[in-house]
C-alpha cells in the first residue's frame, strides 16, 4: 500500500479520535461511570494504534536496527490491541445497556478469553511467529494464522449484535445506539484488509465507527435532563411526534409533587432539587420497562407506554403509590412525599397530542385537589 495512503487513513482516524476526546472530555467530567472510562480507553487505544500503525508501515522494507525495531513493536502492539479492543467494545456495550457490573463480572470471565490468548499469542510471535515473520530485509509477512484475529473479531461483533438484539427483545428498541454506524465500518474495513494484502484500513474504521457512537450520545445527552437523569421536555415532544402516528394505543401518565413548594420554602432548594430526585427514583423503579419516563416541568412528570391499556397504565399508579409509601417508611428524609397522577390513553382519531396532555393534566389536578382537601379535613 503506498505510503501517502497509509499516512492519510491513520492521521484521519487519529484527528478523528482526538477531536472527539478533546471535546467530550471523557476523562475528566464522566469518571464516575465506569463505561464512559472503557470508551476512554477504547478510543486511546486506537488513537494509539493509528500513530503505531504508520510508522509500522514506514518501517517495512527498511534496512537497520532500529527500523526493525519499530517493525517488531509497532505489529505486536497492533495484533495486542485488536481483541483487546474489540472485546472491551462489547463490554462497554453491556455496560451502557445493563449498567449491572453483576452481569459483567459473570459473562466477560469466559468472553474475554479468547481476546487474552489472542494477546499472548502476538507476544509469543516474537519469538515463535505464527502470525506474522519479518526477514532479513525488513520486510513483514502475513502467516496464515493471522486470519484467526479475524474470525475473532468477527465473533465479538456478531457477540455485539446478540447482545443488543437480546435486550430490545426484553426492554424495548434503544434508542440513541446506532449500532450499525459502528459495526458497519469495522466489518468492511476488517474484510478490505483480509482479502487485500498491505491494506490499512481497521483503526480508520475503529476510529469512525467510535466517533458515530460518541456522536449518538451526544444527542442522548442533550435530552437528559441533568438533575433527575430522566429524559426531559425536548425528548417527550420528540417521542410524541413519532410514536403518535404509529399503531397500538398510547397511554401517559403525568404526575405532580404535592407541596413542593412548602419543601422548598421551608428546606431550601437544595432539598428541593434532592425530592425531585427521590420521585424520579420512585418513578423509574415504578414504572414498566417498556415505558419512557420524562421530566415535563419543574416537579411535573410524564410517563409514555406504547402499546398500552387502561389496566396497564392502572398498575403503574399503584406501583408508584405503594413506592412512595415505602420510600416515607424507609428514607429518612426531612419531607414526606406526595404524589397526585392522572392518566389518559391516546386516541389519535378523536383528539389531538396537545388534547392527550390536557386530558392527563385534567385528571392529575382532578387527584391533587382530592389529596389537598383530604388532608385539609
Amino acid at each position: 500500500m503506498n505510503i501517502i495512503a497509509v499516512a492519510t487513513s491513520d492521521f484521519t482516524g487519529f484527528i478523528l479520535i482526538a477531536a472527539m476526546l478533546y471535546s467530550s472530555r471523557i476523562r475528566r467530567s464522566d469518571t464516575g461511570h465506569e463505561e464512559f472510562r472503557i470508551f476512554s480507553a477504547m478510543a486511546i487505544l486506537a488513537m494509539i494504534a493509528c500513530v503505531v500503525d504508520f510508522l509500522m508501515f514506514y518501517s517495512d522494507g527498511k534496512s537497520g536496527i532500529l527500523m526493525r525495531i519499530i517493525a517488531m513493536f509497532g505489529n505486536t502492539y497492533c495484533f495486542v490491541a485488536n481483541p483487546l479492543f474489540i472485546s472491551s467494545w462489547c463490554l462497554y456495550e453491556d455496560l451502557k445497556l445493563y449498567h449491572s457490573m453483576k452481569r459483567v463480572r459473570k459473562i466477560y470471565t469466559y468472553a474475554f478469553i479468547p481476546a487474552i490468548l489472542l494477546a499472548i499469542v502476538a507476544l509469543v510471535n516474537n519469538i515463535f511467529p505464527i502470525i506474522y515473520t519479518i526477514d532479513e530485509n525488513n520486510v513483514y509477512h502475513r502467516l496464515p494464522f493471522s486470519y484467526a484475529f479475524y474470525v475473532v473479531d468477527g465473533c465479538y461483533i456478531l457477540f455485539s449484535i446478540y447482545i443488543l438484539r437480546k435486550y430490545e427483545e426484553r426492554y424495548d428498541k434503544v434508542r440513541f445506539f446506532p449500532l450499525h454506524l459502528m459495526v458497519g465500518p469495522v466489518v468492511l474495513g476488517c474484510i478490505i484488509q483480509a482479502v487485500f494484502y498491505g491494506v490499512s484500513l481497521i483503526w480508520v474504521s475503529l476510529a469512525i465507527g467510535l466517533t458515530a457512537i460518541y456522536m449518538s450520545e451526544q444527542n442522548e445527552f442533550s435530552y437528559l435532563d441533568k438533575l433527575t437523569g430522566l429524559y426531559n421536555r425536548a425528548y417527550l415532544d420528540y417521542l410524541l411526534e413519532s410514536v403518535g402516528k404509529q399503531r397500538g394505543k398510547l397511554g401517559g401518565i403525568m404526575i405532580d409533587v404535592d407541596y413542593f413548594k412548602k419543601i422548598n420554602d421551608t428546606f431550601g432548594h437544595s432539598v428541593g432539587d434532592e425530592a425531585l430526585i427521590d420521585v424520579a427514583r420512585v418513578i423509574v423503579f415504578s414504572k414498566s420497562d417498556k415505558a419512557i419516563a420524562t421530566r415535563f416541568a419543574g416537579d411535573e412528570f410524564i410517563i409514555i407506554v406504547r402499546n398500552t391499556s387502561d389496566k396497564e397504565l392502572q398498575n403503574i399508579i399503584k406501583n408508584i403509590h405503594d413506592e412512595v409509601a415505602l420510600f416515607n417508611e424507609t428514607e429518612n428524609r426531612q419531607y414526606k412525599l406526595s404524589l397526585s397522577i392522572g392518566y389518559s390513553i391516546y386516541d389519535p382519531e378523536t383528539e389531538s397530542l396537545d388534547d392527550f396532555l390536557k386530558h392527563m393534566d385534567d385528571n392529575m389536578y382532578e387527584e391533587k385537589e382530592k389529596n389537598h382537601s383530604q388532608r385539609q379535613a
